[in-house]
């Protein structure tokens, strides 16, 4: 008798603290759930600030360029590169000054703008509007990439007065230097030299663009860097090229 009453005392007890126990289990996920509110509070607040910030300099980074490069800007170099004829002599320097004009025109209406856009960017790093930077970004990478197609699209033009072989006499070095400076170090021989020069020089009549200072874009160097690998090189060399390739993407 006297064990069945300790048993019905005990469950009463425990049914009586059950209520509590559940309050405080409420108690402590409710104060979990505010941290975790808390903390996702504050790396949403960290991502907007990191975000603000990348499109910010990106703005900042754009500019326009001071001077442009052109194909045609040491018309004695080009003669001596590729020959040119006595009207093509004539032509191109004529073409040029109507670019020049465009450029001029362009700039007397647009340069200033931008200098104000990049000062109003400017200004943005104390006011953290992220609509407004990504207005002004916009606007001024339109403006950058407008007066950059002025550049390129009479670069174009100016390079359809040369003939194909014309052509690849400006462009082939440009290529060939590209690919000597990718593939040298793998001991090639003379003749993989001139093959690699033929090549360059075959792929450097096909484009419509002249090649300046700057490094070539992928597009043009990346199918030829694939012949001369499948192409050229021993095996010995690709073998050499690979592990070198990987140790690179491994250190980036």
């Amino acid at each position: 008798m006297n064990m069945k009453l300790w048993l019905i005392t005990g469950m009463v007890a425990l049914a009586a603290l059950a209520p509590i126990a559940q309050g405080a289990k409420k108690k402590t996920t409710s104060k979990t759930s505010l941290f975790e509110k808390r903390d996702k509070d504050m790396d949403k607040k960290e991502r907007a600030e990191r975000d603000f910030q990348r499109l910010r300099d990106v703005g900042l980074s754009i500019e326009l360029p001071k001077k442009d490069e052109s194909l045609t800007d040491d018309m004695d170099k080009l003669n001596e590169q590729v020959t040119l004829t006595d009207k093509q002599k004539t032509k191109l320097p004529e073409m040029r000054k109507l670019r020049d004009k465009l450029l001029e025109r362009w700039d007397k209406f647009n340069r200033k703008k931008f200098t104000v856009m990049k000062a109003k960017l400017e200004a943005l790093k104390s006011r953290r509007d992220m609509r407004a930077c990504k207005a002004i970004v916009a606007q001024m990478q339109s403006m950058s990439r407008a007066r950059a197609t002025i550049v390129s699209s009479n670069e174009r033009k100016f390079f359809t007065v040369l003939t194909p072989e014309q052509r690849g006499k400006w462009n082939a070095p440009v290529i060939s230097q590209v690919l000597l400076d990718e593939f040298q170090s793998f001991e090639l021989s003379d003749e993989q030299i001139k093959k690699i020069e033929l090549a360059a020089s075959t792929q450097a009549k096909r484009l419509a663009v002249p090649l300046g200072s700057e490094d070539p874009p992928a597009q043009v160097t990346g199918p030829i860097k694939k012949y001369v690998y499948t192409r050229i090189l021993n095996a010995k060399q690709r073998k050499q090229y690979a592990i070198a390739k990987r140790r690179e993407m491994a250190d980036k």
